[in-house]
Formats: C-alpha cells, structure tokens, sequence
C-alpha cells in the first residue's frame, strides 16, 4: 500500500516517455511489440479501434522501442520492467531501425485545400524530424536539394504523394537498414473530406500516399497503421496485396488495445477508488473483441474490454459519468442516423432499453455505399464504440451479431446524442421537452402541435420522396427515442386485424398509450389532408389498434390520425379512458 503515493493516472498524455520518465501508471501493453514480431510476420498491419483506445499511446510506444536515431538517446531504458523486458530475443532488436512516425490526428478541415496544407505540415514535420540526413555523404547532392525543398513546403503535391516512398529510401542510404513505418489514425483526412465534401480528392491523395509508401516497397522494414475505421481496400489500398486489417472482430491483438478485466480491478486497488468494482464494470466495460476460443465458442467468450479513457477519467475525478462520449460525437454516425429507415430506429430503441438487435456488420467501410447500404449504420455504431455484440456468427466472410450497448455510459449517452440529432436548432430544448412529454402525459394536442412545427424545421422535402410513411415513422422515432426506457416504442406491429404504424405503450399501465397511423396524399385521388386525418384515425378503430393496449389493461389511449403531403400536415385525434371516448380534437389547417 506505501506504493500508491509514487504515480498518479494520467490524463491526456499519449507520449510513452513522457508516461514512463514521469512515472505515471502505465497499463503495460509493451507484449504489442512480440505479437507483432513473433506472430504477424504481415508487412502492413491496419488496426482499427474506437477513439481513445491507447491507439495513440501505443504507436509511440513502437516508436521509442524501434527508433535508431542519431541525434537521440536510445530508448531501451524505458523499457525496463516492463512486459517485453522478459524477452531478450526480442529485446535485441530495440533501437535497431530509423522509424518514420507520421499522425494524422487531428487533421480536419472544412477545404480541401486546407486540410492539404495540414497533411503537407505532417510530412514536413517527419522529414525535419530525419534532416539529420543533410549531414550525411551517403546521400548525393541532387538528394538533399530535394529534401531542403520538401521541408521548405516548395515540393508539388505529386513529391509529398510519394513521401513515404522517397523518405524510406534516403533511410536505408544513411543507415543502412530499412525502416518502420508507423502512421496513426490514417483515416482521420478520409472522414474530413467525406464530411466537407471533398472526399474524391482526399481519396486520391491517400491512395497515392500509401501505394507509393507501402505497395512493393523494398525499403520497408514491416509498417503499422492505426485508426478509427477499416477504410476499405477499393478506396485507398487497392491493388496493395501485403495488407491485414485486424478489427475488433480479429482475435489477433484483441488484447492490446482498452483494459482488460485484470488490468481494471488493478488500478481499482491500486488507487482505493470508493467504487465498487461491480459499479464500474456495469458503466463501463462490455465491448467484445476478437473471437471466441474453440473450447468457448458456446460461451461466446469474447475478449473484454474496458475503455481506457472512461477508467482514467473515472480514477481522476473519483468518480462516474459519461467520460468518453463528451469527448467528441461523429458526423458519419450521424449521417447514417438520418437516412436509417423506420425498422432501424426501433431496434436502436430496443437497444436502449437493453435488448438486441440482430445485424450484418462490415468492417470494411466504403464510404460511397454509406446511405444506401442498411448496414453502415450498425458498422459504424459498432466499430466507433457505440453499440458491441452480444454473439456473433462468422459465415462465408459476412458478420451477423446481436447487437447491444456495451455498457451504462454508452448506452444513456448514446439516447442524449440521437435525442440532440433530432432537436433541430429552429426548436429549442425546451419545446423539444414539451413535445416528448406531449405523448408521456397523454397530451395529444401539445405534442401535435410542436411535432408539426419540428416537421418543418427539420425534414428536408426530399427526405420524404416516395416512401413518405416510412420516413414519418422513421421520423417520429428519432424523436420518441428519450422515451425508451420509460415506453415500448414500435412500429408496423399486428393488433387487431391490421398492422398499425406508430405505437407508443408505457411501462406503467396507468398511463396513457398512443397509437399513430398516417395516410399520404394521393396526386389521383386529391383527397384534402384533414379527410386522409380523418381517414387515419377511422383506420385505427376500424382494424381495432388499440388491441395491444387493451391486451395490457392500459385504460387511457390516444388515438391519432395524421394525413400529410411532403412537409404539410393535418392531424385528428381521439382520447378514450376506460373504453369511453372523452376528447375529440383535429386540426384547421392545412
């Protein structure tokens, strides 16, 4: 117990000696170098991981284990103690190879052309990193006026394209041993550019980038790659045949990035934390990675992890929260949300409330197919760290899960964020409030009229299109999801003699129940929206909706009608307690 005093947990420092030299508490994952060296044997290795992960903090672990550099130290002392210490065969080779260590983290820009300008800023900052080569015979006169102009942001696009490639052999000229590479978060600039736009041309940067570093280069050592996403090989590796990506769904490094379940009851002891180990597993651990062992594969006996951003911040301030979330959202995710159909919606509703939903999830993402593929939404909810799986079947290279949130803090967290997707910024928090609890409270008029203000302020005319029912629903989900919890939320349900649209039934009985139907305008038929209202609402006693609740003793239910064309809408309601209608109300407007 003397030992706790002498480190303190770190927050925020992804520099391995600055950790070390500091003596903070370290969570040794110094075993990635003998997986690595003693069981890859890949050229290029891609490990994708949510955001803070230790993707980071383990880079630059490689790279002061690697690094052979003639105006530094070596760094082999900072090893000491620790895991890969206990493997001379593998200690050999510390500080044996010149690294190039290039980050992307970070890099984001609305312009292309300013996120150029911070890609070119990086590969500048490398090359400045190796102008030590200046200084060396070995390198003619021709090649070092490229280096000065490289460094001095004079170079064409088409030079820092191939500055992997040129860099590496300059390298094994001065050395005279093949360098690592080491590149972090390399698909941050693919995200920006998808995001703002201008994802053509980032991805024919990248392509060039990589091809001409990685592809068939025979002055490279072995290379290892970090990021968020598995960009797939059609973007930005195609043709490159050294490639393996290791997911969360490979068991290969499944423990080298997050805590594992030993590694979190230590620090729990090691700094006295007055939080129930039980408490912190239920808030923060979950996430599965890798595949069952063969003797567990009934058991589905995943690799666990913690993330290791929530610990940390859970150590330092003592206590429990939404640590990781507030660090950041994502746009893709987002994106996906919005074009997600109806049945989506309430499966990531199911979710919330704890149960699962069965998915096709991809690791390999492909940012053209992103709207129109019904998967990417889960892949990515997957793979950023949102949602995890429960079990999982791999069959003829396709990935089918049971998904679920992996803990309590995702799992609240994530309904703030979908709830604050749908809150356009034209509807205050405050009248978003008032329209949710419109429906809690069995206040049908309330939630109608602040729901039609929120159609206009928020659905894109084209996002109605030809499926208008769908997306009324898929819609009005989005915006029930702070109920889950609280209410089943469903839709497109037999009851009765039909299949309703919307129905929203509470956990407690004794409140009110909402069933939803809407009609669409027909250009034939040019039925005004107040009669498709009425029609509606006829549908729903006429095929006897209401079986569901009555099925539940829930004795008062509103019933409303909604007739639409693109953003218009007229809406008629009708609330019923004990099987007696009691208010009758639509709206007088079109």
């Amino acid at each position: 117990m003397e030992n706790r005093a002498k480190k303190i947990m770190s927050t925020g420092i992804h520099d391995f000696k600055e950790l070390i030299e500091k003596k903070y508490y370290y969570v040794d994952k110094t075993m990635l170098i003998h997986e690595l060296l003693k069981f890859s044997g890949d050229k290029v290795t891609i490990i994708p991981r949510p955001r803070r992960f230790g993707k980071t903090l383990n880079m630059m672990m490689l790279k002061y284990f690697f690094e052979k550099h003639p105006h530094q130290p070596n760094h082999g002392y900072l090893f000491d103690g620790l895991a890969i210490s206990k493997h001379p065969d593998v200690m050999a080779l510390q500080g044996n190879f010149p690294v190039i260590f290039i980050t992307f983290k970070g890099i984001k820009d609305s312009t292309w052309s300013g996120c150029y300008e911070k890609i070119v800023d990086v590969i500048v900052d490398e090359y400045k990193n190796h102008k030590y080569v200046l200084e060396h015979d070995a390198l003619d006169a021709f090649e070092k006026d490229f280096f000065k102009v490289m460094i001095a942001h004079k170079a064409s696009q088409n030079d820092y394209e191939k500055a992997l490639k040129t860099l590496s052999e300059l390298l094994v000229k001065v050395h005279g041993v093949k360098p690592i590479m080491l590149i972090d978060e390399y698909d941050a600039p693919m995200q920006s550019g998808f995001e703002f736009e201008y994802y053509e041309k980032i991805k024919d940067f990248m392509y060039s980038f990589f091809c001409a570093g990685l592809k068939d280069n025979k002055n490279l050592e072995f290379s290892v790659i970090t990021g968020i996403l598995r960009v797939a090989k059609e973007s930005i590796f195609s043709g490159m045949n050294n490639v393996a990506t290791h997911s969360m769904l490979s068991d290969r490094f499944a423990d080298k990035f997050g805590f594992l379940e030993h590694e979190v009851e230590d620090i729990v002891s090691y700094f006295d934390l007055p939080i129930k180990l039980e408490t912190i597993r239920e808030w923060y651990n979950g996430y599965r990675v890798g595949r069952p062992k063969q003797s567990d594969i009934e058991l589905q006996a995943f690799v666990r992890v913690y993330n290791p951003w929530s610990i940390i911040e859970c150590v330092t301030q003592k206590s429990l929260g939404t640590h990781w979330i507030n660090t950041g959202g994502h746009f893709l995710i987002q994106e996906t949300m919005r074009h997600a159909s109806a049945h989506d919606k309430e499966d990531l509703m199911n979710i919330l409330e704890g149960k699962t939903a069965l998915k096709r999830i991809d690791d390999a993402i492909v940012f053209r197919d992103i709207y129109s593929d019904s998967s990417s939404m889960w892949s990515f909810l997957v793979f950023t760290g949102y949602l995890t799986w429960k079990t999982r079947e791999d069959t003829l290279g396709e990935t089918t899960a049971e998904l679920i949130a992996p803990n309590l803090e995702v799992r609240s967290s994530l309904r703030k964020m979908i709830i604050a997707w749908f809150n356009n910024a034209k509807m205050n928090r405050a009248k978003f409030d008032q329209m949710v609890f419109g429906v809690r409270d069995g206040a049908p008029k309330t939630f109608l009229t602040l729901f039609q203000e929120n159609v206009l302020a928020s659905m894109s005319f084209f996002d109605i299109g030809d499926d208008g029912e769908n997306v009324y629903q898929a819609f009005t989900l989005g915006i029930l999801v702070s109920l889950a919890g609280t209410h089943e939320v469903t839709t497109n349900r037999e009851s009765g003699t039909g299949r309703y649209d919307v129905c929203i039934i509470p956990h407690d009985h004794t409140k009110a129940g909402t069933i939803i139907e809407f009609k669409k305008y027909d250009m034939e038929r040019e039925e005004p929206l107040h009669v498709l209202a009425t029609q509606a609402l006829e549908q729903i006693k006429r095929k006897k909706y209401t079986t569901v609740m009555r099925a539940r003793t829930i004795n008062k239910i509103v019933k409303i009608g909604i007739g639409f064309r693109g953003k218009s809408m007229a809406w008629e309601f009708e609330v019923e307690e004990g099987g007696v209608m009691v208010r009758h109300d639509a709206s007088h407007a079109e």
